[in-house]
């Protein structure tokens, strides 16, 4: 794109023109052409450094598989936080059981494979993975199973370990399991979109195993 100067020297000269009475000053539609085709250019150029920010930490004391992660899932609604040492990947309800249920979706095959190969090239890491659900009781025939959601957290934490070790390949020695029940909500319990936000599996990864 031309610098301002070079703005000014055209404005300046198309005023010079006009005062002399030689010519009409007429827009140039390749020049605007050009200059939008610029504008937008920069605009999408400063999108993908944004989002190049936004995914990229750097914090040279962040784990590695805290940047790892964090660029891997920056596009699949997985969120990947840190808190000091330890590695939080929140892994959506939706995506890895339906409603009621403690089997894993054919959904959350892509995300088990990225995180698990992570995890495969840190072996020096231990993971806690923690089941969280909405406030909404358990019913119908689940409830013969899971009489609470503190049982139905818990199975689906142990669901997601069991399928890191025997689909995934993760080592079982690795890993802690447990469930929160509705008790630590992210949002607002009242709300369709609250509820769906608090259904989750929280993946823990310290940096030093136990």
């Amino acid at each position: 794109m031309g610098t301002e100067l070079d703005r000014r020297h055209f404005l300046a000269g198309g005023a010079l023109l006009l005062t002399s009475g030689c010519v009409t000053l007429r827009p140039d539609g390749d020049l605007v052409n050009t200059l939008d085709r610029e504008v937008i250019a920069l605009k999408q150029e400063n999108a993908r450094l944004s989002e190049a920010l936004r995914t990229c930490d750097v914090d040279e004391e962040a784990p590695a598989i805290f940047r790892e992660l964090r660029q891997v899932f920056s596009s699949l609604g997985v969120d990947v936080t840190r808190n000091g040492g330890d590695t939080h990947v929140i892994l959506p309800g939706p995506t890895m059981f339906a409603p009621g249920s403690v089997r894993l979706r054919s959904e959350s095959e892509m995300v088990m494979d990225l995180l698990s190969t992570a995890l495969n090239l840190h072996l020096q890491t231990h993971v806690i993975v923690i089941g969280h659900t909405d406030d909404d009781p358990v019913g119908g025939r689940l409830k013969r199973q899971f009489p609470t959601n503190w049982e139905l957290s818990a199975a689906r934490a142990a669901a997601v370990v069991r399928s890191f070790v025997e689909d995934w390949g993760v080592s079982p020695h690795r890993f802690t399991a447990g469930g929160r029940g509705p008790w630590h909500p992210i949002a607002d319990n009242t709300t369709a979109e609250g509820r769906e936000l608090n259904r989750r599996v929280e993946v823990i990864i310290r940096n030093e195993a136990l």
